[in-house]
């Protein structure tokens, strides 16, 4: 798989997601979490909780997107944040995801 990341002026502010979130904070990958709804904003703050026993994980101020596009075409975007827990840079893994204004 071939990923490729590219930066748009349409892209800066917000985004919105349809599929599933994968939390990862640099020690560990949290598989199908959850923050609530399926936008994010830069200077939100976002809660992220597990889909598997609803367990709280962290909480993240967003700080940036890289939207990445796959070779089959298939969208996903990170969105990086500051974490609560540790104070450092994590980020979420969104599948099929696209600007929203």
């Amino acid at each position: 798989m071939i990923l490729t990341s590219c930066t748009n002026e349409d892209y800066k502010n917000k985004i919105k997601w349809q599929d599933e979130l994968d939390y990862f904070n640099g020690e560990n990958a949290f598989y199908f979490v959850d923050v609530g709804g399926k936008s994010a904003y830069i200077g939100g703050v976002l809660e992220i909780y597990s889909l598997q026993d609803n367990s709280y994980i962290d909480r993240i101020t967003v700080n940036g997107f890289d939207l990445i596009s796959r070779t089959d075409g298939y969208p996903l975007c990170r969105i990086w944040g500051l974490s609560g827990k540790l104070n450092k840079a994590t980020y979420l893994l969104a599948r099929n995801c696209s600007s929203s204004d």
